[in-house]
């Protein structure tokens, strides 16, 4: 059971799919019946406690799932000066980044536990392990939800269900392409986001995340001032060196 990303891009409320994102799923679930599996779309806004508790009902009078992937998530990106005054931001990022998720974990979490089996594969972001400026609100509600998960994790595994975050860096998807644009230098590509999250929920790792990511982790707790004023310092001139607008030039061809 997976719930979808609720951000692919701008101009609509985010933690529920839009309906282009809503036909794709159906697509993918008659992809799934004719490969003689079985699966149905639920749409959520997640931000909607009540609509997450329903979901959670509608997911279990299917059956306890086996494993559940969380990878709903929304970004904002805004510098402390365009932040003041909107303390909303944070709220709406809290519901489709970590109350949403928690709750519906939660909902499913005690079933699996009876049953005594299943997986939690939770997806957060690099930004949770190093801190930028401009991703204070996305950083910290995905912050949230890896805490949570990693204090539940000890209880949930002696009870038989075992829990994996996947800290995924930048991936070329619609919602960087704001910041980065349609094709970021170095951004992995949606493949390789994907593998990162199978990686998680088919195996027994508990983390899943990239060297240079753990790194930066361990000079965030060392050396925190540092850290934070390289940060403050690079985070905007990482961004202008990531955009890319067009697509890479295919390996192997020249210029026309």
């Amino acid at each position: 059971m997976s719930v979808p990303p609720s951000q692919s891009g701008g101009g609509r409320p985010p933690g529920a799919p839009p309906p282009r994102d809503h036909d794709r799923l159906e697509q993918l679930a008659g992809q799934v019946h004719a490969a003689g599996g079985t699966a149905s779309v639920h749409p959520c806004d997640m931000r909607d406690q009540e609509a997450v508790t329903d979901l959670v009902r509608q997911v279990l009078a299917e059956g306890v799932p086996d494993a559940v992937v969380v990878l709903a998530g929304h970004s904002i990106r805004r510098r402390l000066a365009a932040s003041f005054g909107r303390p909303h931001d944070l709220v709406r990022l809290a519901g489709t980044n970590m109350l949403g998720p928690a709750t519906l974990i939660l909902g499913l979490l005690e079933p699996m536990c009876a049953r005594g089996s299943g997986r939690v594969v939770a997806v957060t972001s690099a930004a949770t392990r190093i801190p930028t400026p401009g991703w204070a609100a996305y950083a910290a509600t995905k912050s949230g939800l890896d805490t949570w998960l990693r204090a539940l994790r000890p209880e949930a595994a002696a009870r038989g269900v075992g829990m994996s975050i996947v800290e995924m860096p930048l991936v070329a998807t619609a919602m960087a392409a704001p910041t980065y644009g349609a094709s970021p230098r170095g951004a992995m590509t949606p493949d390789q986001g994907a593998a990162m999250v199978l990686r998680g929920l088919n195996s027994r790792r508990t983390l899943v995340s990239p060297p240079w990511v753990r790194a930066g982790a361990v000079l965030s707790q060392a050396a925190p001032t540092t850290a934070a004023r390289l940060a403050g310092v690079g985070g905007d001139v990482a961004a202008r060196l990531l955009r890319r607008d067009r697509p890479a030039r295919p390996a192997g061809r020249g210029r026309a």
